[in-house]
């Protein structure tokens, strides 16, 4: 066989390899930013709850 051909291949899988990698780390960046920024809000309205009830406990502990 060819050497130079034997590399040719070897090249275009490399190729096809590391754009699969790229793909799959880009799609899983995309993954964690969205569900880090949608956990942001969800805890940031679990806090208001969490505040809401406290603001009631001391509210009915003073009566």
């Amino acid at each position: 066989m060819n050497p130079i051909l034997i590399s040719q291949t070897n090249c275009q899988t490399s190729k096809k390899s590391s754009l699969r990698r790229f793909a799959l780390t880009a799609g899983a960046a995309l993954f964690v930013i969205a569900g880090a920024s949608s956990s942001c809000s969800t805890a940031k309205g679990f806090g208001q709850d969490v505040e809401k009830t406290g603001d009631k406990i001391q509210d009915a502990a003073t009566r």
